[in-house]
This record gives C-alpha cells, structure tokens and sequence, in this order.
C-alpha cells in the first residue's frame, strides 16, 4: 500500500474519531464521568439515517440530519429519565448507569433491525486518485462533513454565549452557577449537542463499514482512547488524539514487524511479519498505554474526575 494511502485512511479514520471523542469529551468536562453509552447513540443515528434514506427515501444528507437530530434528543432524554436523577452520585455509578443504557440500547437496535450486518446503499460512490492516494466521493463527503462539524464546534465555544457557558461549566460548575448561569438548561445542551455529534459520527463510520448492532461497542474502546489520548475533557485534544490513533492503526497494520520480533530471536528477519486487522482495537489500547506512561494527563493536560 503506497504511503499516501495510509496518510489518507489515517485522517479519513481520525476525523470518523474525532466526532465521536469531542462528545465524550463534553460529557467528561461538563459532568465527570465516563459516558460508556456514547457508542450506542452513534449505532442509533447510524441506524436512523438508515431508515429515513432507504425505507423513506430521503436523500443521504437530510436523512443524516434528521438522524443526528433525533440523536440528540436521544441522549437528552436520557439524561432526564437517568444521569440527571443520579447526578450527585459518585463517578462509579453514573459509569453502571451508562453501561447498563449502552446494553438497553443495543439490544433496542438488535431488535428493531435485527443482529444481521446491513449497509447504505451506493455507499462508495466514484473513485478518485490525489497525489497518489485513491479516495472515493463517500470518503470526500466524509471529510468535508467532518471538518464542518469541528469548525462549528470551535465558533460554537468561542462565538456564542452558549460556548462560553458550556466552558464556564466545564472549568467550574459551582462557579458558573454563581455567576447566573442555569446549569441544567446547559447541560441539556451539552447532551443534545454530543448525541447529534454522536449520531454523526456513527453515520460516518457506518458508511464505510458495515451496520450492525455490535458496532458502537467495537468502536468506543478506540474512542475513549482518542479522548484519553488527547486529553481527557480537552476538546481540541481529543481531535488531536483521534487523528494520532488514526495513524497509530493503520501505520501498525501497514508495518512490517519481522525486524523488531527478530532482534529477540521470536522470528527469522525478513519474513514478512504483520499485524492482522482484527487486533486494531489492540494497537489503540498499546498506543494509550505508551503516551500515558510519559505524559499522563494525556497531549493536551486534561481534567481530573471521581
């Protein structure tokens, strides 16, 4: 695979990532604890975006609207029937509580769509060859969409009063409540926001893999390894920390390992040693484990919780 390529399917891999982990992220900093259900609102506007492009036939791009909107009031309303009544309990079982959601979820899915594997249609789009690299009009979309979404995101924090109450929240919850900032309407923000993040990101994956049940809890481990990466409750860390792991993956599945494997005597050098694409989610966990030996509070210093 030429070098250009693996540049190319690392970024397209870290923006898919970054949607994802900027919500875990929010979560992380407005409320302080892990959200482990987030993988589960992306599958469900996957999901959406789905039913409302093939059984409606909506067109690709209002469908994926519509859905990370539903998305968002997804996870709203599951702060209010959950995290909201548990708000003050200790980061442990806000953690049992979103677990518990992620398995009612995924099991909702299971049942409405089934457990088999199902796809976009025409998903692949023409092919196009840029300096070498050869990229498909669904992977340009891909791209496009989601450098949108995190330019918007940064006005979002800088130019509205809004993102300035979420970062007031994120730096000091008692403060800001001082200050006249109604923190529960805040937070239903935050959670509208990081669910249509969610459900967009989902959308954005599932278009170049298969949809199935099993996929939000396949990809959060490699989320929270992009959000912990960059920082954890570090929003433009966890874009950094994304576009890191997206090159760690596929840089570690590219890579020829013979020659490291051969200095310990394990194999012969020069046969072709390579990791095989099923241990990727491994190389994130590796690449988390690395960078937290040397700097613990990740890329970018982070925040602290329970």
């Amino acid at each position: 695979m030429p070098f250009n390529q693996i540049i190319l399917n690392s970024i397209i891999r870290g923006s898919q990532l970054g949607l994802l982990a900027l919500g875990v992220t929010m979560i992380f900093a407005v409320l302080r604890f892990a959200n482990f259900a987030h993988g589960e609102f992306a599958v469900v506007g996957a999901y959406l975006a789905l039913f409302f492009s093939t059984a409606i036939g909506l067109p690709l791009l209002p469908a994926a609207v519509i859905a990370a909107g539903l998305t968002g009031l997804l996870a709203v309303c599951s702060d209010h029937l959950i995290f909201k009544k548990i708000r003050k309990a200790p980061g442990l079982v806000l953690l049992i509580a979103a677990m518990g959601l992620s398995i009612t979820l995924r099991n909702i899915v299971s049942a409405i769509w089934g457990p088999d594997p199902l796809s976009y249609e025409k998903a692949l789009g023409k092919s196009f060859v840029i300096f070498g690299a050869r990229i498909t009009s669904t992977q340009i979309m891909i791209l496009a969409v989601a450098a949108a979404a995190m330019v918007s995101f940064h006005i979002l924090l800088h130019k509205t009063k809004l993102g300035k109450a979420m970062r007031a929240l994120s730096d000091n919850t008692s403060l800001a409540q001082a200050r006249g900032i109604n923190v529960e309407y805040i937070i239903r923000w935050v959670w509208f926001i990081c669910g249509c993040y969610a459900g967009l990101g989902g959308i954005l994956i599932a278009l170049e893999t298969l949809l199935w049940p099993e996929l939000g809890f396949n990809i959060l481990l490699a989320v929270f390894c992009a959000a912990i990466l960059g920082g954890i409750g570090n929003v433009y860390g966890a874009v950094i920390g994304a576009m890191v792991l997206g090159f760690v993956e596929n840089l570690g599945l590219f890579f020829d390992w013979s020659n490291v494997f051969s200095l310990f005597g394990l194999v012969k050098a020069g046969t072709l040693l390579q990791i095989p694409t099923g241990y990727k989610p491994a190389l994130a966990f590796i690449a988390l484990v690395v960078v937290l030996i040397f700097r613990p509070t990740g890329i970018i210093q982070g925040q602290k919780g329970d």
